[in-house]
């Protein structure tokens, strides 16, 4: 057998290319041949299980988990949002073909940049999540294109320039994102502290979106500062949309880069995020990201199949009437007041601030009648918590998940509590609320069940 004919991976491709490349190139024959292929194709078939894992149509169930209706907002450690049926397609889709992924990013790239109106030079990114977009980011500041350096990170032993300003008031959980990547953190507070630090090892300066109503410096100050001595911005403003206009306007501030996520109220893949920056800043983060090898970011994976969800789900979220979603919530929230009203229980007005930083969307709670019903809110809380087979949000559980042990932790004697946090009043007994913006069609009723089978229960005053 001959084995040296010349066939091989390289040539296969390149055959490969040709053949689709006719392929795609005749609409009729592209359409003639989906059809015909429609069940030939990975990922077209919507199949049934019959048998092992989803057999049961309760693949929680069938793994001991108990899953939740979520009252508690588009927080990680209970699965951020539920995607659309369009963006779940265009998953699917994604499914269907293999693709040069960094192809596909650049494509996605300009795709976002459009959508989300972006200056004149910024393209896009879709990235493991903001935080990645963060580990990616810093990397590619400090990395240029340069091949060394991208293999050294994140030690940065001869790197020219790894010192990151942020504001004392700025630093979060997230900045550990920043420092990974071997970036460190300069701590300022006033403008003129800002000024100061900035030498010739300054890379950047961080700026903490949610939280720049804390600092002393805001987000234009922050720009013009670091444009006056050349170096770098980076605005971390991952939960900050809606209002869906922040998608250009926090680029048009003049950011080099800005992220969002893609798994909170966009409502695409939880392990998305998006990256907005200049181009040659966002092409050195797909040099320093997955699919390369090699690369601080090569963890940060993101598949086509998410690319393509998250491309729609922004898509959708850019395009939707947003009044129209605020009708909708009302709507949710009055079948809940409906049913518990016989109880003594009444509908506050509801709080919404469309300008608010992070997480913006309507909080309606209810108030209990403590001359009708000896129940307290944090017991309504737990009760709903504690609903079998599907819990309603998750009371007492900490938004940032698990924490290890810490040795050096303060004591406390026993039967004594922590004192609580500073700055934050005690909740009033008598008030339970959450929001609506994640729960599904249909779960506004169950949650207005089970609030009658609580408050059913409930000892009379």
């Amino acid at each position: 057998m001959n084995l040296k004919s010349g066939w091989n991976r390289r040539s296969f491709l390149s055959t490969l290319g040709a053949a689709t490349g006719s392929l795609f190139a005749n609409p009729k024959l592209h359409a003639a041949k989906s059809k015909a292929s429609a069940h030939g194709v990975d990922g077209s078939p919507i199949v049934p299980i019959t048998s092992g894992l989803g057999s049961t149509g309760d693949i929680y169930a069938e793994l001991g988990v108990k899953p939740l209706v979520n009252i508690v907002g588009t927080v990680t450690v209970i699965g951020g949002s539920v995607m659309k049926p369009e963006v779940m397609e265009l998953i699917r889709r994604g499914n269907e073909h293999f693709v040069l992924i960094d192809e596909l990013e650049i494509a996605a790239g300009k795709f976002i940049a459009k959508l989300c109106k972006s200056p004149e030079g910024y393209t896009g990114l879709v990235t493991g999540g903001a935080a990645a977009a963060m580990v990616v980011g810093y990397a590619a500041m400090m990395t240029e294109d340069l091949e060394p350096r991208m293999k050294q990170v994140p030690d940065t032993t001869g790197f020219p320039r790894t010192e990151v300003i942020i504001q004392k008031s700025h630093r979060y959980n997230f900045d550990h994102q920043i420092r990974q990547t071997g970036a460190k953190l300069i701590e300022v507070e006033t403008r003129e502290e800002m000024i100061a630090a900035i030498n010739p090892k300054t890379l950047a300066i961080h700026f903490t979106n949610i939280q720049s109503n804390m600092g002393k410096v805001s987000g234009p100050e922050t720009v013009a500062i670091a444009k006056a001595h050349n170096i770098y911005t980076f605005n971390d403003a991952s939960a900050d949309v809606p209002p869906k206009e922040r998608l250009w306007e926090y680029p048009a501030v003049g950011f080099d880069m800005v992220t969002f996520s893609g798994g909170k109220d966009i409502c695409g893949p939880q392990a998305s995020g998006i990256l907005i920056g200049k181009e040659e800043l966002i092409r050195w983060s797909l040099l320093n990201m997955s699919p390369q090898e090699d690369r601080i970011g090569r963890c940060c994976k993101v598949g086509k199949e998410t690319i393509f969800g998250l491309l729609k789900a922004l898509e959708l979220f850019v395009n939707q009437d947003y009044d129209a979603v605020l009708r909708m919530y009302d709507a949710r929230a009055q079948v809940i007041t409906d049913a518990v009203k016989k109880f003594g229980v009444t509908a506050l007005p509801r709080k919404f601030d469309p300008q608010a930083l992070g997480n913006v969307t309507p909080h309606y709670s209810w108030q209990i009648d403590q001359t009708k019903l000896k129940i307290t809110a944090q017991e309504v809380m737990q009760q709903l918590a504690d609903t079998p087979k599907l819990g309603i949000g998750s009371f007492g559980a900490g938004a940032a998940g698990m924490r290890g042990r810490n040795p050096d932790a303060p004591q406390h004697p026993e039967g004594e509590a922590p004192r609580p946090r500073r700055n934050r009043p005690a909740p009033d007994p008598t008030t339970f609320g959450f929001a609506v913006w994640q729960i599904k069609d249909g779960e506004d009723k169950f949650i207005a069940d089970r609030l009658v089978e609580i408050f059913k229960a409930a000892p009379k005053a």
